[in-house]
């Protein structure tokens, strides 16, 4: 299954994907008794064999909407927690000169953060260097604690695409990663959850980041320095994951920052990243037009 988000930014219905261009509105489906992604995540195995259900049956007009004519926000508004990898790609380690890390180098992303498909990118003030980072991102379907590996894959619902976007002059100024990478805008996700059972592979999946036309990353979760198993068992080793958090697994080479010379985001510049089976994911870079805060995360 498609599972996603749709609406006004802030206002978002949880949908699953009919086909290639309908979608069933999941909160009119089910009588108001799922309200978000996350809430049907919560209802575990027998929220989704539900879901599943309805995929084969016949629907009012008023439950559906085509795909064109709504906006794809975030696939979850609300998880408790974005977290991601630094230096999980070989390639990428590499192309920096960077020590392999012994260990999975984690990093967050504030739930603020979050944007969907097609939604504009706000370029960060202050900044000179917005880069751009294609990741597969994991979503964790229910509660996961002290994880084994050979157990990861029944804790994890789905895969979706992440742009782990970096504002690279306060993440370098800073020493620590935190606000370089928790601009608002700058964690685009989407454009929906694919769910585990149609990725029986997730470990040999191409990943292509395109900037205006341009192919700048282009490789596959097979150079994973650290495989899934591994990385949801270490982060689970002490930190309690729910339903609905984000483990994003970090990027192949070929961001801005580490070409000669740097050639990073500017505003105007479009930004396409895909994951192989999952969906493309594409925003424009845009100068902030007002002191509006962002409007994730979403409750309930």
């Amino acid at each position: 299954m498609k599972l996603l988000s749709f609406g006004p930014a802030g206002k978002e219905r949880p949908g699953v994907l009919l086909g290639d261009s309908l979608i069933l509105d999941l909160t009119a489906a089910s009588g108001g008794k799922i309200a978000s992604l996350r809430h049907l995540l919560v209802q575990g195995e027998a929220g989704l064999a539900k879901v599943a259900g309805w995929l084969t049956l016949e629907h009012p007009p008023e439950h559906l909407h085509k795909v064109a004519d709504v906006r794809l926000g975030p696939p979850l508004t609300n998880p408790s927690k974005i977290v991601c990898l630094g230096l999980n790609y070989r390639c990428h380690a590499e192309e920096q000169n960077a020590r392999i890390p012994a260990n999975p180098l984690l990093f967050a992303k504030a739930v603020t953060s979050l944007a969907g498909s097609g939604d504009p990118v706000w370029y960060p003030a202050g900044e000179e260097h917005l880069d751009y980072e294609v990741e597969l991102a994991m979503v964790v379907g229910k509660t996961a604690f002290r994880v084994a590996p050979e157990e990861w894959e029944s804790y994890i619902v789905g895969y979706t695409v992440l742009n782990d976007i970096s504002a690279r002059d306060a993440q370098r100024s800073d020493k620590k990663w935190f606000r370089g990478k928790s601009c608002d805008t700058s964690c685009p996700m989407g454009p929906w959850l694919v769910t585990r059972d149609e990725i029986p592979r997730p470990d040999a999946l191409r990943l292509t980041a395109t900037l205006n036309g341009e192919v700048r990353q282009d490789g596959t979760t097979s150079d994973l320095l650290f495989p899934m198993p591994e990385i949801l068992a270490f982060v689970s080793r002490n930190i309690t994951l729910v339903p609905g958090d984000i483990i994003s697994t970090g990027t192949p080479k070929g961001v801005g920052i580490f070409r000669d010379p740097p050639a990073c985001m500017k505003p105007g510049d479009e930004i396409s990243v895909t994951v192989e089976q999952l969906g493309t994911l594409t925003n424009t870079i845009q100068e902030r037009p007002d002191n509006r805060p962002s409007v994730y995360p979403v409750f309930p």
